[in-house]
This record gives structure tokens, sequence and C-alpha cells, in this order.
């Protein structure tokens, strides 16, 4: 039996001020039925090295615009910022920042907690011609105390403006629109001098790695334009690393309360049923098992640890045979992935709606997987035992993997949506996750791939990579 690892990457990610959880429940390893079979799934990446597991202090500052309000940036110099829905980012809105009069500087520090050790930050960013802008993280007097940018259509970064260091010329060719650029800034003391490693486009490798002594007096985050206009969007600052330095790694689209298949940062109230819809409209690959579309939920244990103890997937991957599908669920306990008993693989019509759901039934200690294909008139089911917790976290994906594919990523072709993410709380009451508690998270994606994502029960977006 072949153990496959799941690739926990996270897309458009719930990022909340986290409660500290105690008193983890484990869960027993459920066994999967006698004629479920194994099936590839993606890989695993490592925890970061060095990186700080979940506390009480861990945050994460968002702001993607989405509100088309300021999210929390004050104007300290020159003239307001203003949000605009053009220029956008795949249609995601953006913060326009002109140096009309003079420098345009805008601080932020809603939710920041200082004294950490690990931080990580994202942006994308349009700076044409002849503008130049930055973002960094800035100390309590309002100065840059690491920041990356754009300057003279190169990418660079350094502890202050005064330091600057080219990192990359902006890629010519990128998964991301026209006129825009990428960049993660991760952060650590782990050896007692702050470094920050910058990534532009791309985490299989750091492009910059660049010495920033004094991030650790970090009180906030900063903008700054100093020439013409440049916008912004799709803002992270977090206590957790954004960009996975595993080779072939590539973390895509979706959204949930995980960050870069680490811990969340909030757990989500105690739930049992999650539910999503998923439109597969035109979709091909030419290799079977390596591109596919799921949901996931777990339990406290989870929720608060990288750990396949207490973690439930459903989903579903791409078949190499044109309009075939592969259904599977991972079970719990190593993350190994099974295929529905009997149903290896299924041909579905394109604009297929296929409801998704994991449910808990407390009294019974059992978990159901469930996929419903309308179209073909198919429900796949499979029950296990489970004497775990009740759900504290869940996200979509779509999941990548580059360990065992033998074509480019631009072969594998998916057009679709999803939509109605439902959770079904302890007390019997269902929600609906809203817009308002994703961010966009992306890395990497092509263009080859257009996916019309959740914004609330009834209406979704366009997202990144279109």
């Amino acid at each position: 039996m072949r153990t496959s690892r799941i690739l926990l990457s996270s897309f458009i990610v719930l990022l909340f001020m986290i409660s500290a959880a105690s008193g983890a429940a484990m869960n027993s390893s459920p066994s999967p039925s006698q004629n479920s079979s194994p099936v590839k799934g993606p890989l695993m990446p490592p925890p970061p090295v060095d990186f700080a597991p979940l506390g009480s202090k861990a945050f994460a500052f968002v702001s993607n615009f989405e509100t088309l309000t300021l999210e929390g940036w004050q104007s300290i110099h020159g003239s307001s910022p203003t949000v605009v829905t053009s220029e956008n980012y795949s249609g995601e809105p953006s913060l326009m920042s002109s140096a009309n009069d003079g420098a345009q500087i805008d601080f932020a520090n809603q939710g920041f907690v200082t004294g950490e050790s690990f931080l990580s930050y994202q942006v994308a960013m349009n700076a044409q011609s002849g503008s130049s802008g930055f973002i960094g993280l800035a100390s309590a007097s309002k100065s840059f105390v690491a920041v990356v940018g754009v300057l003279n259509g190169k990418v660079v970064a350094g502890e202050n403006l005064n330091s600057l260091k080219t990192v990359a010329s902006i890629p010519a060719k990128s998964a991301y629109p026209a006129g825009w650029v990428y960049i993660i800034a991760d952060l650590s003391n782990s050896t007692g001098k702050w470094t920050m490693n910058v990534f532009v486009d791309q985490t299989a490798k750091v492009n910059k790695a660049v010495s920033v002594p004094n991030a650790g007096s970090y009180a906030g985050a900063l903008i700054e334009t100093n020439s013409s206009t440049v916008y912004y969007t799709n803002i992270i600052v977090s206590t957790f690393q954004i960009a996975n330095l595993v080779s072939g790694y590539n973390n895509m689209q979706g959204y949930g309360t995980r960050v870069s298949s680490e811990q969340i940062v909030r757990l989500l109230p105690a739930y049992t049923n999650l539910t999503a819809v998923m439109t597969l409209n035109n979709f091909s690959a030419p290799q079977a098992g390596i591109l596919s579309f799921q949901i996931n939920t777990q339990n406290k244990t989870a929720a608060t640890q990288a750990t396949c103890v207490g973690f439930f997937q459903l989903g579903l991957s791409l078949g190499s045979r044109a309009g075939y599908v592969d259904p599977w669920y991972v079970p719990a306990g190593n993350c190994e992935g099974y295929s529905f008993p009997g149903t290896p693989s299924l041909q579905i019509p394109n604009g297929e709606q296929v409801i998704l759901s994991i449910v808990y039934n407390p009294k019974a200690q059992q978990i159901t997987f469930t996929e419903v294909y309308p179209s073909i008139k198919k429900t796949l089911t499979e029950t296990i035992s489970y004497t775990g917790s009740d759900f504290y976290g869940a996200y979509t994906q779509m999941e990548f993997q580059p360990c065992c594919n033998s074509y480019p990523i631009g072969d594998y072709k998916l057009n679709g949506s999803i939509f109605g993410l439902e959770i079904t709380l302890t007390t019997g009451q269902t929600e609906y996750l809203p817009a308002s508690i994703m961010i966009p998270f992306n890395l990497d994606a092509p263009k080859s791939w257009d996916v019309h994502y959740y914004v609330n029960a009834t209406a979704g977006y366009n997202e990144l990579s279109t």
C-alpha cells in the first residue's frame, strides 16, 4: 500500500487573530473500508526550518480591499490613498497610492503583536515605468525596518530605503496579470540576527537574502510611494511563514483557515458538517492524479498542529482521459488518500456540479464522506469510525503534485467554480463563510487555470490567474 502525503497549501485564506487552543482532542486513526484503495496524493511540504509553532501571540494583518475601504491603512504623509477597481488584480481591487504631493506614506498596525521572532509579508504590486513604491515592516516611529518594493523596473529589498539591494528584474513572463509583480518576504532571527528572504513570483528558490538587523522592532506595516502612482493589493503580514522553500512546490488557489501548510490563526466555532459545491466546466489533464480540487476539515488537533491526525479531506483528481475524474477521500492518521470502493474513475459532463460533504456524527462516532454527481445520478459515500473532537478548521484548495508530474503545469486545464461553503455548528445552526473573512493567496498558478471562487452563498468572482 503506497502512502501519499497531501499538500496542504492555502490560497484565499481565513486569517484571524488567534485564540490559543488548549486541550486538543486526539483521534484514533480510522481505518478505511477494506474495499477502498489508496490513491496517489501530492507531497506535503515539511514544516519550515526553525519556524515558530502555534502560540498565543500569533497574528495576521490582511488587506485585499474587497470591502472597498482602506482596511486599517492610515495616511501619515501626502495625499490620502484610494481603493480602486482599476487597476485591478484579475478582479481584485487595489490601493492606489500616488506621489502627487510628495511621497505618499501609509501606516497600519491593526491587530499587530510585537516581539515575535518569525514574520512574513506578501504583496502584489503594479508599478509602471517611472513609478516606485515600497512596502514593509515599520517601527513605532513609522520608519522602515524591513522593506521590499519596485524601483526603476527592479524588485528591491533592504532594511530601509537607504540600504536597498536589487533582488530581481520584474519577470517578463509570469502567471500573474500583466504589469503586476508578486513579492513575498520571510523574516527570522533564528540565529540571533534578523534575515529577510525575498521571493519574486515564485517560491522554488530565494531570490535574495537581506540582512535586516532592526526588524525585531516592528510595530506595524508601511507603504510608501515616492514616484508617480503604484497599486498594491493582496497584502498579508503574518507570524506564519508564507513561502515554502520546497523544490517544485506550487501553492495554488483556494481559501481556508490554514496559512502556508502551517497552523491556523484562529479556530472556527465547533462544527460537525462541511459542505461545498464545485462546478467543473472545461478540464483536462495529461496525467492522472496530479491536479485535484477538494475540501478539507480538521479537528482541534489538526487545526492547531501541522499533523495528519484529525485531518480529513474530500475531493477529486483530474483523470488523464477527457471528461474523467478520480474521486477520493482522506480518512485521517497519515494523510493517505483512498478511492471510493468500486469507483476509481467517473466520466462526467462539462458543467457538472459536484456536491461535497464531510459529516461528523458524534452519537454514532462516525464520519461520512459524500460526493454527489447530479448529472449522472451518482452518489459516492464512505463512512469511517471516529472518536475525536468536533471540527474547528476548514479550507478548500486546488492542489498540484510536482513531485510525480511528467508534464508542464500549463498543460493542465481547469475552468470551474466553488461556492456555497457551509458549516453546521454543534448547535445545529448553519453558517456560510462570508467574503469578509477570506483573502486571496496564490503562488505560481498558471494561466491555464481559471477558477470562479466563492464569495457568499450565491455569488463568486474571478480570482487569480484567469
